[in-house]
């Protein structure tokens, strides 16, 4: 007789610790004592018996195909809901099997359906299962709901997470090796790979080329599924779940209605969340035969509401003419009027804004004596310098250690930059006004030049903000070190007003 052994846990009983290894050893032990001849072992794991699709269980439907075409007498299992919890299932099954001349033994149920009384039992023991599956599962549903009252998350962990000491989840830095594509090996985390995921797809990646990247890092799943290589869907799983902005789903009929807070911290920022889904919103609207499908616009990531304050995004007609919308009202999150408009629009306003740029000729004096007027912090300058740097270090000490979110972590260490800037030396601070104001002169032919990935960085290094209402753009917001000559443009604009009727494309957003 030649003998296999079918074996199975689900997800949860993984968790809750039932095991393999004991249903293999109490198989072999059977075997041998019978002097039966060991055919093979199919081993399952994180699959549920309550199904009736066999589609969903690859190993039991290959056990079933190997057993019909009469490579083994007799299949074995430790116990008959290992095999199956739907009675309709145990029963097809066992006709196929029994057709085939093909026995069953269940070790723990002392079943044989080659008798007639095993067959008789078989139908006892088949609607128990099925009995114990549809309590188990109700009693389950009890227990998560519970669990999600309580802001715990239920099932398996995500990718990149893994349970803290109070069972809340926290980011899984525990460090493992990977090999690189030089072959050449290195030392990183799961969140690490985390990071790098939404990383990429705010910058506009698509989910199948971060899929890679991570393959080519090292980085494998987790899960019920063992580990193994990044598809294009399970990066999509990734992106789109609330999970890491510390948000739990709400569940009915087993689909998420809603996103609740949960227990856990964000394990990336709003920011960086919202730049990802901007970006494969855009991937995703627009025509499979558009060139610049997976590029990014002049006003990615850069780009808010005049209304809402939310992030502008851009879509596309069928056309392919681009569009700028806001994501809030696109998704319906806020009560906002914003209406969408072409991106050209946006584009020839700043670009004619760009061109009307005035530098008086006495910026350099107009700047320094604004300046001089705080001289205190020119003779200070060293101390502050030496304080913030000491600040940044504590902070990044704060946030490795878990004390603050990612979201405060890089706001503060934004703050920080921004003084360490403007507390640049008196004496090389002419230079580095005639540098500044050479760029900004010769800003609007290179915007006029640019492609628009060049564009959006181009805009990158002027403003920290663009704020859109509707078709136009209502007001730029510039960095720390272009600010002074913006100011000096906008007054030098308020003088001439008073001599002419001349419009101004934009204002200045104030601080």
């Amino acid at each position: 007789m030649r003998a296999a052994t079918y074996a199975r846990v689900s997800s949860e009983e993984q968790v809750e610790g039932y095991s393999l290894d004991a249903q293999l050893r109490a198989g072999r032990t059977f075997v041998e004592e019978h002097g039966w001849t060991p055919y093979r072992e199919y081993v399952e794991e994180g699959r549920s018996a309550h199904t009736e699709d066999i589609r969903k269980r690859p190993v039991f439907r290959e056990a079933m195909d190997d057993a019909l075409a009469g490579k083994f007498d007799v299949l074995i299992v430790h116990k008959i809901d290992r095999f199956s919890r739907k009675l309709r299932v145990t029963l097809e099954y066992f006709d196929k099997l029994g057709k085939a001349g093909v026995g069953f033994v269940s070790i723990q149920n002392q079943m044989d359906y080659s008798t007639s009384q095993g067959k008789f039992f078989l139908v006892i023991q088949g609607g128990l299962a099925e009995l114990y599956s549809d309590n188990l599962g109700e009693e389950t549903k009890k227990g998560w709901d519970e669990r999600r009252n309580q802001g715990l998350y239920c099932g398996l962990l995500p990718f990149g997470a893994m349970k803290g000491e109070d069972g809340v989840p926290v980011p899984d830095t525990r460090e493992h090796q990977i090999e690189l594509p030089d072959r050449t090996t290195a030392v990183t985390t799961n969140y690490n790979g985390l990071l790098l995921a939404f990383n990429e797809a705010a910058k506009g990646v698509s989910d199948g080329a971060i899929a890679q990247l991570l393959n080519e890092r090292g980085y494998r799943t987790t899960g019920n599924r063992g580990s193994n290589p990044f598809s294009k869907d399970t990066v999509r799983g990734i992106l789109r779940n609330r999970f890491y902005l510390g948000e739990l789903p709400v569940l009915d009929k087993g689909k998420i209605v809603r996103w609740t807070e949960g227990r856990h911290q964000p394990f990336i920022s709003e920011e960086i969340w919202q730049r990802a889904q901007d970006a494969r919103e855009r991937n995703r609207r627009m025509p499979r035969n558009c060139p610049s499908k997976a590029s990014i616009c002049s006003l990615t990531g850069i780009s808010r509401c005049w209304y809402c304050g939310g992030r502008y995004h851009v879509g596309a007609t069928k056309g392919g003419r681009r569009r700028l919308m806001c994501y809030n009202r696109a998704q319906r999150r806020a009560d906002c009027p914003a209406k969408s408009a072409p991106l050209h629009l946006h584009e020839e306003q700043i670009g004619l804004y760009l061109t009307t740029f005035r530098i008086p000729e006495d910026y350099q004096a107009a700047i320094l004596t604004e300046h001089g007027r705080l001289q205190w912090s020119y003779d200070r300058a060293e101390s502050e310098r030496a304080s913030l740097k000491v600040r940044m270090e504590r902070l990044k000490k704060l946030y490795a250690w878990g004390d603050i979110s990612e979201e405060d972590y890089l706001q503060e260490k934004r703050r920080i930059e921004r003084q360490l800037q403007s507390l640049a030396p008196r004496d090389d601070y002419s230079q580095v006004l005639r540098r500044l104001a050479t760029f900004l002169r010769d800003v609007s032919r290179a915007w006029a030049e640019a492609s628009q990935e060049q564009r959006n960085r181009l805009l990158r290094q002027l403003f920290d903000e663009v704020w859109i209402q509707d078709d136009r753009v209502a007001a730029v917001r510039p960095r720390t070190e272009f600010e002074p000559f913006f100011k000096l443009s906008f007054e030098e604009w308020l003088r001439q007003q008073s001599e002419s009727a001349e419009p101004i494309p934009l204002g200045v957003a104030s601080n």
